[in-house]
This record gives structure tokens, sequence and C-alpha cells, in this order.
């Protein structure tokens, strides 16, 4: 057995064995042998170019595995021409650059071998397909989604008459979220409904497929229909690993915020009481998204008029976010209108030179604190001294220490 031999054995059992960088390592040392005896252009050199690029395309070394496959495919060309030898990795090349940031020639290369495989393989095939699919989310990711849609599309066609059933999958999915950002909605449900019909209930990705086509109905507006796939989602998670799961998490949310925009406002608050209760579980109480959670149900709560425990989840969500150097104002801004419409005029106006001491007057929140200052003193029974009484202590530190310090006290607290 020559070295060559020895080497490309090693470097595949290595591989196999899913010592992936030390198989690289070994191919390193396989390309240094092949420059030792001057042994280039043969197709066995190209080929172990290819394979070594193909390594470190899984460590994700981008740039040798960019450098690797161009130098695999200038060697075959040589050898056997721009044949699907040359296309298959001119085609992992145009998939590298594209992940560096390269769209444009990744599309030209990809372009080049669609042509090669039509004309060598025809178009009644797994492999022509592929470079179709390819060539559509290059063609999405420079923004001619109508392009994508096409490619897609006769994709999808051929995965369909060959009866691949997982890549065609892809291809719907992939056609729907096309659908989606040009908000066709209904050609977006059309193509994710499809999609989950070939989907069986006990494949992993049914309760991932079920979610994105969720998502499709929120923005067709079929709220009802989204309710029930999340219903579904979060009964299948239950059983299979329990509640306490991000993946749970994230649908119980997304489903918390759905009955919100549905003004169902007690069911809303129930689940997000839920999330909040889970997310303490996992990842305790200084995290700004458990912070999110306090500030939906001070929302819901204000929606329902229990002002009591909205001003209570508003603050404790401040101290988070404060803790956490979160911008505050929005959520200073919300306690001013609770306190307006709660009658509480003069804690409304505490908390407004609070936000007015903090804010930058160039901040898209300053007009709404405008909004907050010109309601504050619309009240019957404020007078226009009370305003210049307030605008004085912005002015005045010993005014203003105990306002700051009243409304800071909480930060310090357990």
């Amino acid at each position: 057995m020559s070295k060559i031999d020895y080497l490309r054995r090693q470097q595949v059992q290595e591989y196999e064995n899913g010592d992936v960088e030390a198989s690289a390592a070994t191919g390193e040392i396989l390309l240094k042998e092949h420059w030792h005896i001057r042994n280039f252009w043969t197709k066995g050199y190209a080929n172990d170019l290819y394979n070594l690029a193909c390594v470190y395309d899984e460590l994700e070394n981008l740039e040798r595995a960019a450098e690797l496959y161009s130098d695999s495919a200038r060697q075959i060309v040589v050898v056997e021409g721009e044949g699907v030898a040359f296309a298959k990795r001119l085609s992992g090349l145009a998939m590298v650059l594209s992940r560096l940031g390269a769209p444009e020639p990744a599309f030209f290369m990809l372009g080049s071998v669609a042509a090669i495989y039509q004309r060598d393989l025809g178009t009644h095939n797994a492999t022509y397909a592929d470079s179709l699919y390819n060539l559509a989310n290059i063609a999405a990711d420079l923004g001619q989604n109508i392009d994508a849609l096409r490619f897609h599309q006769d994709a999808l066609r051929i995965r369909e008459a060959l009866g691949d059933t997982a890549d065609a999958i892809n291809s719907f999915h992939s056609i729907a979220f096309l659908y989606e950002a040009l908000e066709d909605f209904d050609n977006a449900a059309s193509y994710a409904e499809t999609a989950l019909t070939l989907i069986g209930e006990q494949d992993d990705d049914y309760p991932g497929a079920c979610n994105y086509l969720a998502g499709i109905y929120e923005h067709a507006g079929r709220q009802e229909d989204a309710l029930s796939l999340y219903d579904k989602v979060l009964e299948i998670i239950r059983r299979e690993i329990g509640r306490e799961h991000s993946a749970y998490l994230n649908v119980a949310y997304r489903r918390a915020n759905l009955l919100a925009q549905m003004e169902r406002h007690r069911e809303a608050l129930d689940s997000h009481e839920e999330v909040r209760y889970i997310f303490k579980n996992i990842s305790g109480t200084k995290h700004i998204f458990y912070a999110n959670c306090l500030r939906n149900m001070a929302i819901l709560h204000k929606s329902l008029g229990e002002t009591v425990a909205a001003e209570s989840l508003m603050l404790e969500s401040i101290k988070i976010r404060r803790i956490s150097s979160d911008d505050i104002t929005a959520d200073i801004i919300f306690l001013i209108r609770l306190y307006i419409l709660n009658h509480e005029n003069e804690k409304a106006l505490e908390a407004l030179i609070y936000a007015l001491m903090r804010s930058d007057s160039n901040a898209p929140e300053f007009s709404a604190l405008i909004s907050a200052l010109t309601e504050t003193f619309a009240q019957p029974g404020n007078a226009i001294t009370d305003f210049i009484q307030a605008m004085e202590v912005l002015n005045d530190r010993a005014k203003l220490r105990p306002i700051i310090n009243k409304w800071t006290a909480w930060e310090v607290e357990e």
C-alpha cells in the first residue's frame, strides 16, 4: 500500500469515527505527500482536495474550505473538463462563498452548476433539483424573490415526481417563506399546509411545522386557526418533553400574545403567568425576558381595570430593566398613564419628572412624554401654576432629590 493510499484510508476512518479535526490534519499531510511526489494533475489529487474541503466545510473553517473547493475545481477541469465532477466542486465553493457573505458570485456559480447538471444529467433527477433549490436560496438572499420562487417551484415539481418527500417538504416551506416575505399570506398558508400534511404527527419536525403555520395564520388574520395550532403544539411538547423547556416557553409566549391581540385578556393573562412561572424556575427573576412577562401582565391587568396589580408588576419590571441597564422610558410612560387613569395626579407628576430627568430629548419616547405631560395638566383642577411648579422642580436639586430617591428606592430592595 502506498503512503497516499494509507493516508486516504486513515482520513476516512477518522472522519467516520467522528474525529473531524484529526481527519483535517491527516488530509493536510496527504496533500503535502502529493506535492512531495509531484502528483498534481490527477483525478486522485483533485478528489483529495475536494474531500478535505468538505471536512473544513463541516468544521466551519470556510476560508480554507473555499480555497480547497476552488483548487479542486481547477484540477478536475484539467483532468475531466467542465462536467458533473466540476459542477459538484463549483457548487461547494458557491455555498461557502454565500456563507462568507458573497451571494453575487455564489449565484453566478450556481447558475453554471444547474446548467451543467441539466446538460449532462437531464432534469429528472435529485442532483439537478438540489442545484435549483440552492440557486433559489441564493436568489432570495439577493432579494430576487420572484426568481427564487420560480427556481423553488421547478425544484419542487422534480422532487414530487421523484417521490422525494423530505426534500419536497423543504421546498414547500421555502416557497411558503417567500410568499410570506411578499405578504401573500394565502399562498404562504397553502404551501405550509401542504407541507404539514406530508409530515406525520409522530415526526420530530411536526411541532415546528405547526408552529410555523400558526405564525402565517396570524399574519393572515386567521387568529382562531393559529390558536388551535398553538394548542396542538403545546400538547405535543407537554407530552414529549414537559412544560419546563424552551420549546414550550416559545410557543406558550406566542399563544399568550395572540390571545392579547384577540382581546381575550383573562386567558392571555393566565398564559403569561404560566410563561412567567416556568421561566422563573428555569432562569430566575433577573432576566429581561422575565421583565417582559411582567410588563405584558401589567398591560393586561390595566386592560382589565386592575390598576393596583398593573402598577406592582410594572414597577417590578422597571427594577429588573434598570439592573440590566435597559431603557425604561416606555415603562414609566405606562405608569404615568396608569396614574392619570386612576386619578392619582401627584404620582403621575412625580413619575413624569423622573422620566424627564433621565430621557433624551432626541429619543422617540420623548414625544410620548410630552403627550403624557399634556394629559397630566389637562385633568380638571390642574392649574397652570401646577405646571410652573413642576418645571421649577427640574431646576431645584433640593426639591428634585426626594422624588428621585422615591422612584429609585425599590432598586436596592431585595
